[in-house]
């Protein structure tokens, strides 16, 4: 049997199982290509790449090459970067403002909102045949969720939200976007790398996986002690981690056991001396950065008043199937935005942007950028270790000969039950693995549709 026939034993995520197969087999990538990055709603920027008419970036939805753009009426579009005539790409670079795309092999032009609108001896050559309207940019399905641009190519597929059910949606909005101080604001440009090994192992260490770090980080964090024991202070070893706060922690599945679903490990209730500690690390700035943390810290109790405990933050975090979150354990630490792109069975690309709150002192948001650069980045301390880890597995797990042994998901396996009912979503142990184990639920309830209902 091929692997695509032996999925459903192969991962059988209720068990917390599932075997190395399905990150190298060549079929099983390609069905990803369709059903998941073809057919879901996948995140490609945010609004802040595209502010003024014609600015554009450039992204992937899986394999597919798109464009986000804002047409001359100011709506935000997302057009294939594929030429209707032969197929050449018609934006060749990652940013910028232009008034039209046009195609470097035969001089099609396309408008910023998609149309065909010059073909070069259009009266000589298509003898008036030509119907432009026709021939336009093909454009994804698009939703602009408080500043997070999703798109899709199913347009027969799920609604947005279908898609994203009540309490993802409440997540995102009120925790990762951070609606109730004002927003964030995403930072000009993409940092990105190729990495080895399959998308889905990055992706699951991003929805879950806080028990590596004190193994896999161990350098980082003599480092650091060394540092700090030696007087030296740098943004990164003087930054507030959830490591440092002695207090209770959960694992945050919205979706849980349906749809897509949303992971924050490490997710941090309010508590009085993480406050003091951020004040703390703000007074180093002066007046303007005091303030601003007593001010979010009085509009997310309002906003958050009815809930006991309140959240105030969490570790790190992925919204299926491959957008990574990092750097919301405190305000005066930058927020990693990961985009991972499946780059063949064994590899991947992880294209990362830097958002920090809106309305936040510059100083602050100067100090949140350090600690981005010198963390969560190919230059930084953090990203490294893992990237040697994923190369690790693929080494040893890359010959069918290991492929019979499964990798194991056990940890509170059957203890999934949610301890903190007056919160959107399940709220479970931290550390955990059920949001890899929702990781992969979700992805065989979409590989083979048949299952969703069987489970449920």
């Amino acid at each position: 049997m091929s692997v695509l026939e032996e999925m459903q034993s192969l991962v059988a995520w209720e068990k917390g199982l599932v075997f190395p197969a399905i990150y190298f087999d060549e079929e099983v990538y390609r069905k990803e290509q369709e059903r998941i990055f073809e057919g879901a709603w996948v995140p490609v920027g945010h609004e802040d790449m595209v502010h003024n008419p014609g600015d554009y970036v450039t992204n992937y939805l899986g394999e597919v090459p798109v464009i986000l753009v804002r047409d001359r009426a100011g709506v935000i579009r997302v057009l294939i970067n594929k030429c209707r005539h032969r197929g050449n790409q018609v934006c060749l670079f990652d940013r910028g403002n232009v008034r039209a795309f046009t195609c470097s092999y035969h001089g099609w032009t396309y408008g910023v909102d998609g149309r065909l609108i010059s073909v070069p001896e259009e009266k000589t050559f298509y003898h008036g045949a030509l119907e432009k309207e026709r021939w336009g940019l093909e454009e994804a399905g698009v939703v602009n969720f408080h500043g997070l641009v999703f798109a899709t190519l199913n347009r027969e597929g799920p609604s947005f939200e279908d898609w994203l059910g009540a309490d993802v949606r409440w997540w995102l909005q009120h925790m990762v976007l951070a609606e109730p101080i004002g927003g964030l604001e995403a930072l000009p440009g993409w940092h990105r790398y190729r990495s080895p090994a399959n998308w889905k192992l990055v992706a699951e260490n991003f929805i879950g996986d806080n028990y590596h770090f004190m193994h896999t980080h161990t350098s980082w964090i003599r480092v650091k002690k060394d540092f700090l024991s030696r007087g030296i202070r740098t943004p990164m070893t003087t930054s507030p981690h959830s490591a440092l706060r002695n207090q209770v922690k959960y694992s945050v599945t919205a979706g849980y056991r349906h749809g897509t679903p949303l992971g924050l490990g490490a997710m941090l209730p309010y508590a009085d001396a993480a406050l003091e500690m951020d004040l703390e690390d703000a007074k180093r700035l002066g007046k303007p950065a005091v303030e601003w943390i007593r001010e979010r810290a009085e509009r997310t109790a309002k906003a958050f008043a009815e809930y006991d405990p309140r959240p105030d933050g969490f570790g790190h975090g992925l919204l299926f199937p491959n957008l990574g979150l990092m750097g919301y354990t405190s305000p005066m630490i930058g927020k990693h935005f990961l985009l991972f792109h499946p780059r063949g069975p064994l590899a991947h690309e992880t294209w990362q942007w830097t958002m920090v709150e809106r309305e936040a002192p510059e100083v602050v948001k100067e100090l949140a950028i350090q600690r981005v650069h010198q963390g969560q980045h190919m230059a930084g301390v953090i990203a490294p270790d893992d990237v040697e880890n994923f190369e690790r597995i693929v080494e040893a797990s890359r010959s069918p000969r290991t492929w019979s042994t499964p990798m194991n998901y056990w940890i509170h396996l059957d203890h999934d039950d949610d301890q903190v009912p007056t919160l959107p979503g399940n709220l479970s142990y931290e550390p955990s693995e059920i949001n890899q184990r929702e990781f992969y639920r979700a992805w065989l309830e979409l590989m083979e549709p048949s299952v969703a209902s069987e489970i449920r």
